[in-house]
């Protein structure tokens, strides 16, 4: 007797699994080269091969095909592994006092100490490269920031955002008064 068909859930459980494995292996490579860097150290035809295979995997998640998205997901996690065996036999991964995170503006590099703030870093990608103190400086300009985090102990900030509403309403002809 054949089983029951699985419902969306089901399917969509099952493909969460794949795409959570191969996001957690793309995020440890951009961790270890830096953002979007492995795939312009390794040779053209093997970063061809692994936009191919990205291509792959993002349309059977597109199609919703729980089958493919399994076939091409273990081949995006055997295609990161290839890309990662080729850079280390040309090259050296960042250093481990650099933190790299992407904004909607672009790529940030994060250092410790302002002596390494150097836009070698990037690599030749476009972004920016910030300091610990830079950082601190900001927060310190801001005491909200920490405020939010005082009133609220082991919180954690996931995302700042002034609502649009809230943006309308300070932007009225009453900004102008000097008082």
């Amino acid at each position: 007797m054949i089983g029951a068909p699985k419902t969306r859930h089901e399917v969509i459980d099952e493909m969460q699994v794949v795409i959570n494995a191969v996001d957690q292996r793309g995020r440890e490579m951009d961790d270890k080269w830096g953002i979007g860097r492995l795939i312009t150290i390794v040779p053209i035809e093997w970063a061809e091969r692994f936009r191919s295979q990205r291509r792959k995997f993002l349309g059977a998640v597109w199609e919703f095909d729980a089958a493919e998205v399994t076939k091409h997901g273990e081949a995006m996690i055997r295609a990161y592994a290839k890309l990662d065996e080729l850079a280390s036999a040309t090259h050296q991964p960042g250093p481990p006092e650099v933190w790299e995170f992407d904004t909607p503006e672009g790529l940030v590099v994060l250092v410790r100490d302002i002596r390494h703030a150097s836009e070698k870093l990037l690599q030749g990608r476009q972004g920016q490269v910030w300091s610990i103190d830079e950082v601190a400086s900001v927060i310190r300009a801001h005491p909200i920031l920490a405020a939010a985090k005082d009133a609220f102990p082991g919180a954690v900030v996931e995302d700042i955002r002034v609502p649009i509403d809230t943006k309308q309403k300070l932007d009225d002809e009453l900004m102008d008064i000097p008082f």
